[in-house]
């Protein structure tokens, strides 16, 4: 195994005790890197998904644990069913992974310059980051008590909310539940 696999194998384990555990029917089967930007990779006639990694990454330390925590917390909840069907992406999905990547590499290298450069250079992600961010203030278990009642973050509803007892505002909810764009 490979120092990226095992750094993965981390993340996971950190990821599931935050956030809950890996609910898939896919079956994990490592890191890969390529030419295209950091994604899960789907491989739907073997039931398999891997984490894949921009080629970036070979070469800036950085962007290795951002772009690798950040799908790893996809991987606890993939968007893409067995059957090829992928749902709309909500800004709670994003913001998780994007707060679990500023965590990641926090460890390596400066939060303010992280944040700074995600603000400046993804708005959005720096936006749903701020919302995970604000709801995790009011409970810090959110995320898992949620993924209790239904395990795929875009799957949340505002009843889930209820069930799950995470008193956010309505307003919060909304946007945490809005589809990210």
């Amino acid at each position: 195994m490979t120092d990226i696999q095992v750094i993965a194998d981390e993340y996971i384990n950190i990821a599931q005790e935050n956030f809950g555990p890996m609910c898939s029917d896919w079956e994990y089967v490592g890191v890969e890197i390529n030419d295209m930007g950091p994604h899960l990779r789907y491989y739907p006639e073997d039931g398999q998904v891997a984490i894949s990694l921009s080629e970036k990454t070979q070469d800036d330390e950085i962007q290795l644990h951002f772009q690798l925590a950040h799908e790893v917390c996809h991987l606890l909840y993939p968007t893409m069913s067995l059957s090829g069907e992928k749902e709309p992406t909500t800004v709670l999905n994003e913001g998780v992974s994007t707060y679990f990547s500023l965590w990641a590499t926090g460890r390596y290298c400066s939060q303010e310059f992280l944040i700074d450069n995600l603000k400046q250079h993804s708005s959005n992600y720096y936006r749903a980051m701020l919302l995970v961010h604000e709801l995790l203030e009011i409970d810090r278990e959110a995320i898992k008590k949620l993924r209790m009642y239904e395990p795929r973050l875009n799957r949340l509803s505002f009843e889930h909310f209820e069930k799950s007892r995470v008193s956010a505002s309505g307003r919060l909810i909304s946007d945490l539940l809005a589809t990210f764009e």
